[in-house]
């Protein structure tokens, strides 16, 4: 398959039960236990989709994702967010989109492997989406405390 997802979640134990089912489909598979790893580990793994976990200690998933999606190697990656609780407010936060997914954490396996192998399959070149109203890609005083200021490149 060749195919790489990146599982970004604090619960060791989700991740572990979705890694060993994906990876016996024959997926590469990656694992972050919070944001700012996953960040990294997505900007070095380059992965086809990512799964992620709205609620985490230090960056949320709305943080995440706005961080993929500020960077141009990360900005077109499919990502599916698995939360427990996906209500109006994450709708409102992050727009469903071919490359965005919600799926309910404790949903059917076979309904996270559908979304994965759906996400998979995209065309790799899709635009990405436009990002939410108040994330403009503008690094806030709340980003620089969690994510540290990045050199610009060049310097």
């Amino acid at each position: 398959m060749g195919q790489t997802v990146l599982i970004i979640d604090d619960s060791v134990e989700i991740s572990d039960l979705l890694k060993d089912h994906l990876v016996s489909l024959g997926f590469t598979v990656h694992t972050a236990y919070d944001g700012k790893s996953g960040v990294e580990m997505a900007r070095k793994h380059h992965p086809d989709v990512i799964t992620m976990d709205f609620n985490m200690p230090g960056a949320n998933g709305v943080q995440v994702y706005r961080k993929l999606r500020q960077s141009p190697e990360t900005s077109v990656i499919p990502i599916i967010f698995l939360s427990s609780t996906i209500t109006g407010i994450i709708r409102r936060m992050v727009t469903e989109s071919p490359l965005v997914r919600f799926v309910k954490k404790l949903s059917n396996i076979s309904e996270i492997e559908r979304v994965i192998f759906e996400m998979v399959a995209l065309p790799k070149q899709a635009p990405p989406p436009p990002l939410p109203d108040g994330l403009s890609g503008q690094a806030s005083e709340e980003d620089e405390l969690l994510w540290g200021k990045e050199e610009k490149p060049g310097k």
